[in-house]
C-alpha cells in the first residue's frame, strides 16, 4: 500500500482565461469599462492586460497576475492590478501604494473602487 501524496500546492481549477473571466464580470471593472467608453466617446476601452505569464506564488497557492488598463490607441494606463488565484474563486488587489496585498473585500472596503472614475483615483 502506497502512502498518500503529502500534501501540497492546491489543483488548479481555474484557468488564466476562466480567471480573467471572473476578474471582468467584477461589478467594479464592469462600471469602469462603462465609464471609460462613455468619457471617451468609444475611443478607449477597459480591458486586462497579464504582467507576468508565470503564476504568483504567495502564501501556497498559484495566482494569475492581471491589470486592469484603460487601453487607447495611444496607451494602455493602468487603473489597477489583481491576482486570481488558479486553485478556488478568491481574487486579491495589490495596493500600490502600501505595496502589499490585499482581499477584494478590503479593497471594497478601504478603496471605494465603485466611485472611481479615473485613473488616477
Amino acid at each position: 500500500m502506497k502512502d498518500p501524496a503529502p500534501p501540497g500546492e492546491p489543483k488548479a481549477i481555474r484557468t488564466k482565461e476562466q480567471g480573467a473571466a471572473a476578474l471582468m464580470a467584477l461589478p467594479e471593472l464592469q462600471a469602469w469599462s462603462a465609464l471609460i467608453e462613455k468619457n471617451s466617446g468609444g475611443k478607449a476601452h477597459g480591458g486586462l492586460l497579464e504582467y507576468d505569464p508565470m503564476p504568483r506564488k504567495l502564501n501556497g497557492k498559484s495566482y494569475w497576475q492581471f491589470s486592469y488598463v484603460e487601453n487607447s490607441a495611444e496607451s494602455a494606463l493602468r487603473w489597477e492590478s489583481f491576482l486570481v488565484s488558479s486553485s478556488d474563486d478568491e481574487i486579491l488587489v495589490e495596493d500600490a501604494s502600501s505595496d502589499e496585498v490585499i482581499s477584494l473585500a478590503r479593497w471594497r472596503r478601504e478603496k471605494h473602487p465603485s466611485k472611481r472614475t479615473a485613473i488616477d483615483n
